[in-house]
């Protein structure tokens, strides 16, 4: 059985518990694929090829995944709360999501392109554009993970005064 959700307004809405836990599971993955970017980053010019290689192919479609979960599971509770800003919620994490699955994209193919010693970027852009979006996808999770425990705070143990 699914239990209703309410966003804290008088629309209540269903998210079926297995899709909950998969987001989950999923930041929790985006998270450790940041802090494989992060080793990368650190380990250039030399890098483990393997872990580039696992990476940059697991990064675009656990992004893209991530991003479709959350548009069934999370926004819908935003958007049930009746409340404009969290409306505007929705629509700037869409546009997110647009940003992030491009980077993405852009973030395995200099990995692929490093391994293949074919990369038209220097060490230090490389790092760079690993450490902007290893930076900027941990701050996008959390902040999602602050909204779950916001609307679904008896799943993470907390209440709302």
């Amino acid at each position: 059985m699914v239990p209703p959700i309410t966003g804290g307004g008088e629309r209540a809405i269903m998210v079926p518990h297995s899709r909950m836990e998969q987001l989950e599971q999923n930041y929790q993955r985006l998270l450790d694929l940041c802090d494989a970017l992060e080793v990368i980053a650190d380990s250039l010019p030399h890098p483990d090829a393997s872990l580039c290689l696992t990476t940059a192919d697991a990064l675009e479609p656990l992004v893209e995944e991530t991003h479709d979960l959350e548009e069934y599971a999370l926004f819908p509770v935003l958007m049930a709360s009746g409340r404009l800003e969290l409306e505007q919620t929705v629509v700037r994490l869409r546009q997110e999501h647009i940003s992030d699955s491009g980077t993405a994209g852009e973030v395995s193919d200099a990995l692929h392109a490093l391994v293949a010693g074919q990369s038209p970027l220097s060490s230090d852009a490389v790092g760079y554009l690993l450490r902007a979006f290893f930076d900027s996808m941990r701050r996008h999770v959390h902040g999602e993970i602050e909204l779950l425990r916001l609307f679904l705070p008896a799943r993470y143990g907390t209440t709302i005064n």
